[in-house]
């Protein structure tokens, strides 16, 4: 007994103790990322030529569109300070002063061709001679 007197009194110390350090720490939001995995203010920033890239492109029938920020935008129209001059699956080229750009909707992918399917040399039931 006189043990859980000595030790109890020394327990409730510590605890309280961490208890206050923890109060005085904000409480972050749980479904944020780190503060350490948040993106540079740059990489969020406009494009090289003041323009976002564009975000969706829609198609109505043959007629593709850009949509930015809720509008529906069709070749001649301007994104921006830009004209849009053509609109493809997976790009958009815009034309300025400077000339003509070509801005992919997904950076760093490239398309590339299917494999040819490989036949199966599995034999089916109607292979099978009866």
């Amino acid at each position: 007994m006189k043990f859980l007197l000595r030790v109890c009194p020394i327990a409730l110390a510590a605890l309280v103790s961490t208890a206050m350090s923890a109060a005085a720490e904000p409480l972050r939001d749980p479904m944020q990322p780190p503060a350490s995995a948040q993106p540079a203010s740059a990489a969020s920033a406009p494009g090289e030529r003041g323009d976002a890239a564009p975000r969706h492109i829609v198609a109505i029938g043959k007629t593709r569109h850009l949509v930015d920020q809720g509008r529906r935008l069709s070749v001649g129209d301007l994104l921006g300070d830009r004209r849009i001059e053509r609109i493809d699956d997976d790009a958009v080229w815009l034309r300025d002063a400077q000339g003509t750009q070509r801005v992919p909707l997904y950076p760093g992918v490239t398309r590339r061709a299917a494999p040819e399917p490989v036949p199966s040399t599995r034999q089916t039931t109607k292979d099978v001679p009866r």
